[in-house]
């Protein structure tokens, strides 16, 4: 999550030198424009996963021809909801995405519950799975009779997270570069197993493409396992939601971090950045010690099937919000306005996917909700809770200022609100003052 900076009052140009706060105090910068828009959605719906998640749905599939319609229809599905993500953007016009679609249309219990489990459950795991498909592809030369050892692929991703973090952590430039070329390297090798692919077609390997043998391997299978092929599927889709949060920061340069932050759902400390690297460094360390953690298991396949759970469960939630808010406010204006037939197919799928998951992986996926409801006391505790003892705070207020000093980094300041548009920007939570509103 990098940010750029600008100096109030001064030049617009974001710098990473130390001249960075000479003539006003650190903000964000609207640094992303129509291209880079499109580069980092096309970035985050092409990500690793495509690399690892067709093993997993070929397995729970049982044959190709059933995997070949799991790719369809997730496809599918996920254009659906898209659609209805659509909708739901030019409707409620928020930093944030489907958590500020959540709170406003559900309440802020449920909106924190959405970024609770975004920030501990769905970035970290996402994170461990693209740093542990690294560390598979990069042994797998060294390991080519054989199975690489878990505590190697352990070691070589928690490595290849740490170098990543304190390269987001040192520049936005350096970020911004590693992030290019990764892109560039992910596009080439699709193009390469593109190509090879079709290279094979044209000698005549196309047996199993041929519709009376598609299905030839297929047994009949249980239903909670090409649910789970759907889950593996759905991973490898994932990102297209990044939509609803770019085109927002093509206004607003506020990203989830910052957004909860300003709704008091998070701690203010994890929205600050440096004072002269204007790098988040508390949520890239927070971001890392969670996906480090992660790393408890070296099974990719596990880490998908609980973060597509979890990934679903929120998605659902979002895309019903979309049916209340029109039963609420039938008269509201929206700009992109789609047949309600989508949303209810996709939430036919969504309780499909759901339902049939938890039956196959009642452990994965009861870990999943248990660790969102957690995140109930916490709400109740940290957010619902108003009036804490002054002791609280002042704890609350030292440790803060403590990793401020430690982390060099402060509150970014905030562009007053824009009149034409429904969001108001409010102040962010300040963890040492009681009189400090809180949503």
């Amino acid at each position: 999550m990098e940010e750029g900076a600008r100096r109030r009052g001064g030049s617009e140009k974001a710098t990473d030198g130390p001249d960075q706060l000479a003539e006003g105090g650190v903000g964000l910068k609207k640094e992303i424009g129509l291209v880079s828009a499109c580069g980092i959605i096309i970035g985050n719906i092409i990500g690793s996963g495509i690399f690892v998640s067709p093993k997993g749905v070929l397995e729970n599939a049982g044959s190709v021809g059933l995997a070949l319609l799991v790719w369809i229809i997730t496809g599918l599905i996920t254009a659906v909801g898209a659609l209805c993500y659509a909708e739901l953007g030019v409707t409620i016009p928020k930093s944030g995405g489907d958590y500020a679609y959540v709170k406003d249309i559900f309440g802020g219990l449920a909106g924190f519950l959405r970024l609770w489990i975004a920030v501990l459950v769905i970035y970290p795991t996402n994170q461990a799975v693209i740093a542990l498909t690294f560390a598979n592809y990069v042994l797998h030369p060294l390991f080519s009779t054989c199975l690489a050892p878990e505590s190697g692929l352990r070691l070589l991703a928690g490595v290849c997270l740490l170098l990543l973090t304190w390269v987001n952590c040192a520049s936005v430039r350096w970020a911004t570069r590693v992030q290019d070329v990764f892109t560039a390297g992910k596009l080439l090798a699709l193009a390469l197993i593109i190509i090879m692919g079709i290279v094979q077609i044209c000698k005549g390997h196309y047996y199993w493409l041929e519709p009376r043998h598609a299905f030839e391997a297929f047994t009949p299978v249980d239903v909670g396992m090409v649910a789970l092929a759907f889950l593996q599927g759905s991973f490898a889709y994932g990102g297209w939601n990044f939509l609803n949060y770019v085109t927002e920061e093509l206004v607003d340069p506020y990203r989830l971090f910052f957004a909860g932050a300003r709704e008091g759902h998070l701690p203010s400390l994890l929205a600050m950045i440096h004072m002269r690297r204007c790098t988040p460094i508390p949520a890239l360390l927070f971001t890392c010690v969670s996906t480090l953690l992660m790393l408890v298991t070296s099974d990719i396949y596990t880490l998908i099937n609980y973060v597509g759970f979890i990934n679903y469960l929120f998605y659902g939630v979002t895309v019903a919000g979309q049916i209340v808010l029109r039963w609420r406010q039938p008269h509201m204006a929206r700009p992109i306005k789609v047949s309600l037939f989508f949303p209810v197919v996709y939430l036919l799928f969504w309780a499909f996917l759901l339902v049939f998951s938890l039956w196959s992986e009642p452990v994965v996926c009861g870990v999943g909700l248990a660790i969102m409801l957690s995140g109930v006391p916490v709400y109740g505790l940290g957010v619902a809770w108003h009036r804490k003892p002054p002791a609280v705070y002042t704890c609350l207020a030292a440790v803060t200022r403590v990793a401020q000093k430690l982390c060099g980094v402060v509150y970014p300041e905030m562009e007053p609100p824009n009149p034409d548009r429904t969001e108001q920007l409010e102040p962010m939570c300040n963890s040492g003052d009681p009189n400090q509103p809180h949503n």
